[in-house]
């Protein structure tokens, strides 16, 4: 499929660069909705479901424990759900916190099947400000969960206690490009397709990274952990983010995955050490 993808891509770049971008760009947002595997069902069993109003569209939440208790927020990835953080649940429950998740927009049960970095930023604000405001925070989110996290808490007047990074993506030009060469685009189609980027994000993606945004964000300290073999993102970009991050401790793993590293116990135990 990824080579005909590609193939359209690069002669639509040639005959029509304004029609490439545009289809580059709604492929961009598409998220592959997958089915709830078997060992994620649990989590929607198990938690009490509450929906958030985020204009007109309902976002889907999950929370388990004791509302009295201290927060954690588990964010999943990129074409994924919340369910794929229900290893951290039932020892983070076993630690007396309050566990809360949601859907990002365009994942699972959401009514679209679109979404991007700033819809996403948005929604986590609108998640964020609906908590208590007397209780301690802390978040663990995974990939794209994670820049979510820097985009939303950049710049707002709020501040969380750790933030567990489990991988994070960096530079969000670096992304683009990827993007770019994966599926045939020339150089002026990608032109265009950063352009829109830009609109919708209201800067320049050449100036915007996972660092930066951190800088103006409000939290204790940082953790990220990264396995150095990652074929998903690269060890790199925890790396630059922690050189450039002083309240930040690097964690690296080996050979544990991108994924499977959701359900990893040393991992999981570690963070659990990490929140507690």
């Amino acid at each position: 499929m990824i080579r005909i993808i590609r193939q359209y891509h690069k002669t639509l770049s040639v005959v029509s660069p304004n029609l490439a971008a545009n289809s580059a760009f709604e492929l961009f947002k598409k998220v592959r909705k997958k089915n709830i595997r078997e060992r994620e069902k649990p989590f929607f069993e198990k938690a009490h479901h509450y929906d958030l109003n985020y204009q007109g569209k309902k976002i889907h939440c999950y929370e388990f424990g004791n509302p009295e208790n201290d927060i954690v927020i588990l964010l999943h990835g990129w074409d994924s759900n919340s369910g794929c953080m229900y290893r951290f649940v039932e020892p983070l429950l076993e630690k007396k916190k309050h566990v809360i998740s949601f859907n990002l927009p365009g994942h699972a049960f959401y009514e679209d099947s679109k979404t991007n970095l700033q819809e996403a930023r948005l929604v986590f604000q609108h998640f964020m400000k609906s908590l208590p405001k007397e209780k301690n925070v802390s978040i663990v989110s995974h990939s794209f969960g994670s820049a979510v996290t820097a985009f939303g808490l950049s710049n707002m007047d709020l501040k969380v206690d750790q933030l567990v990074f489990l991988t994070s993506p960096n530079e969000m030009e670096d992304i683009f490009v990827e993007f770019k060469n994966m599926i045939g685009l020339n150089d002026k189609s990608f032109h265009i397709l950063k352009e829109k980027a830009n609109k919708i994000l209201g800067e320049r993606l050449e100036d915007i990274s996972v660092a930066q945004k951190l800088e103006t964000a409000k939290f204790d300290h940082l953790y990220l952990l990264h396995d150095k073999s990652d074929k998903v993102l690269p060890y790199t970009n925890s790396l630059a983010i922690h050189q450039n991050i002083a309240d930040s401790t690097l964690i690296e793993y080996d050979k544990i995955g991108h994924y499977r590293m959701l359900w990893n116990d040393d991992l999981v135990n570690q963070v659990i050490s990490i929140i507690n």
